[in-house]
């Protein structure tokens, strides 16, 4: 799925599991890897005209996710401020849970591409996508469209409850 909202239907899950998953991680960890079928697609076109290389794997999202929790715990006083704007603070998640929310949302992403993209090769090195149909296109967006329309209304009634 380049370029799409629909991964971060995994933000569902964040509000359901509240105290366990931190938002932002979810939230950027969950689409960051789609800047590389971005500019392949727009930057510089492959010879191949592949678009999902490298981080699009479990080995390069595991780069991805890790890099982005330390980000994130890095500038935790300032995300959480914004959070906290957002009437969603999460202060009380610890910083090992804000790697662990990267990762699941960077694992994700290449879970429910690897159903879709031919050219992906999720455990590179071995050269096989055993997912590859097993689910179709259109089902995938379904449900992640599905999912995605859930999360306005999983915030509204956190802030809501909160309230």
């Amino acid at each position: 799925m380049p370029i799409t909202p629909f991964h971060w239907s995994v933000l569902a899950l964040g509000f359901l599991v509240f105290n366990s998953l931190y938002l932002p991680a979810l939230a950027i960890s969950s689409v960051i890897m789609d800047i590389e079928p971005a500019y392949y697609m727009f930057i510089s076109p492959r010879a191949d005209g592949l678009l999902h290389g490298f981080f699009h794997t479990y080995i390069g999202v595991t780069i991805i996710g890790l890099l982005v929790g330390f980000v994130l715990v890095r500038f935790r006083k300032n995300v959480d401020r914004i959070m906290g704007f957002l009437k969603i603070p999460q202060q009380s998640i610890s910083n090992r849970l804000v790697y662990v929310s990267s990762l699941l949302a960077a694992f994700s992403h290449v879970f429910l591409d690897s159903f879709m993209h031919s050219d992906m090769k999720p455990f590179y090195p071995l050269q096989q996508n055993p997912f590859l149909g097993l689910v179709s296109t259109f089902d995938i967006y379904l449900l992640t469209g599905i999912v995605l329309l859930s999360v306005p209304v999983l915030y509204l009634i956190k802030v809501v409850r909160k309230a």
